[in-house]
């Protein structure tokens, strides 16, 4: 029997924080492009709108969703 390691962008238990020589002091709104919202467009959107609510996974899954639709 054969077990699939199965892929994850999810993180847990894991602080993630800015690299110390970095030039920004926020983060921005990604800018807007087209008719069409570009992924990061819907994963911000996703993010600011529900926040903790969705891994990582959730929100690949749900701009994949929306954009396959």
């Amino acid at each position: 029997m054969t077990t699939e390691k199965i892929h994850t962008t999810n993180y847990y238990d894991t602080f993630i924080e800015v690299a110390e020589d970095t030039k920004v002091s926020c983060g921005t709104k990604p800018p807007f492009k087209t008719d069409n919202k570009t992924i990061a467009e819907m994963q911000y959107e996703l993010l600011v709108d529900n926040p903790y609510k969705f891994t990582s996974d959730e929100i690949f899954f749900k701009c994949l969703q929306t954009e396959t639709t």
